[in-house]
């Protein structure tokens, strides 16, 4: 069943959301996103700079076994998925600027991903390591550019109903996503205390901490809480499908692959959980950064950002 889930339900979530999600937007939306870059630049800061050295401390301090700590590194280099589209889209966020973030991140991770695994864990690497462009370049024009090209094309063609078909593309995506949740936890492939609680501590403690630092750097540069919810849901929800797209090239039959997968399978569940204060607290016009007074973005930098 999961295994179905996986493999059809998984892209069609995807591509309902993506579709859902163009529907809402313009190409001014994208346009004010290259006109005001910064944004984009923080994220990608935060996604190729920021993580990975996170993941290092903590590997480091913590002293983490080979196996452990290249999952946590699998984890870091990985770029955000997909779906934090959809928690931004939720959250009310600016959903131009991820979808941005997630289609740059993902195009330039295939260069960085190599590159960081080869200075910082080349003894884990095969021989003949490669990265699986072709099968990244299908899924981002199949689950990412496509869908959200059509619903923009509906956007413009129909806008009197492109809010209903926005509506219902989501909920749909929404009830596939529950589907695939349930699938997941009904197939036994991992269980919590399988290997102790000190390996899902450190998981734990590192995705609390990217979710904690994150919204203080974007506050620090000056950014409005709907980036700073986007930058933030960006970061904490990572791409772990391609992660596990990777796991088959480490370790092969030994035990150490299995804390490989172990460590991806349970970030992919936490970081759901960890994005959720954000998209609660955007939605309903609270501060995304602890202790601080909301920021809300100026009406001349205001496009439609692709709210419900």
């Amino acid at each position: 069943m999961y295994e179905f889930a996986e493999t059809w339900i998984v892209p069609a979530q995807l591509i309902l959301a993506m579709f859902g999600m163009g529907a809402t937007l313009s190409v001014r939306d994208f346009a004010l996103i290259f006109r005001y870059p910064v944004g984009l630049c923080i994220g990608l800061g935060l996604q190729l700079i920021l993580v990975p050295l996170v993941a290092l401390a903590f590997i480091e301090i913590l002293g983490m076994s080979p196996g452990w700590a290249l999952g946590l590194l699998l984890i870091a280099v990985v770029p955000g998925g997909a779906t934090s589209n959809l928690f931004t889209f939720l959250a009310r966020g600016n959903v131009p600027l991820s979808i941005a973030v997630t289609l740059t991140t993902t195009l330039v991770c295939m260069v960085t991903i190599p590159t960081i695994l080869s200075l910082t864990a080349s003894s884990y690497l095969p021989a003949d390591f490669q990265m699986p462009v072709g099968q990244m370049i299908i899924d981002i024009i199949r689950c990412l550019l496509v869908p959200v090209a059509a619903g923009m094309i509906v956007y413009r063609k129909w806008p009197g109903r492109a809010d209903q078909v926005a509506r219902w593309s989501v909920r749909a995506s929404l009830l596939l996503m529950l589907l695939v949740a349930i699938a997941a936890f009904g197939s036994g492939r991992m269980e919590i205390a399988e290997y102790g609680f000190g390996p899902p501590l450190a998981i734990v403690a590192f995705g609390v901490t990217l979710a904690l630092v994150v919204p203080q750097l974007c506050r620090l540069a000056n950014r409005f809480d709907d980036d700073t919810t986007t930058l933030s849901i960006e970061v904490v929800i990572r791409n772990t499908a391609i992660a596990l797209l990777l796991v088959q090239f480490f370790f092969s039959g030994q035990p150490e692959q299995g804390h490989v997968l172990y460590t991806c399978l349970f970030y992919a569940g936490l970081s759901g959980l960890l994005m959720l204060p954000f998209l609660l607290l955007n939605r309903f016009d609270r501060s995304p950064v602890l202790f601080r007074a909301r920021a809300p973005r100026p009406l001349d930098l205001e496009g439609h950002s692709g709210h419900e």
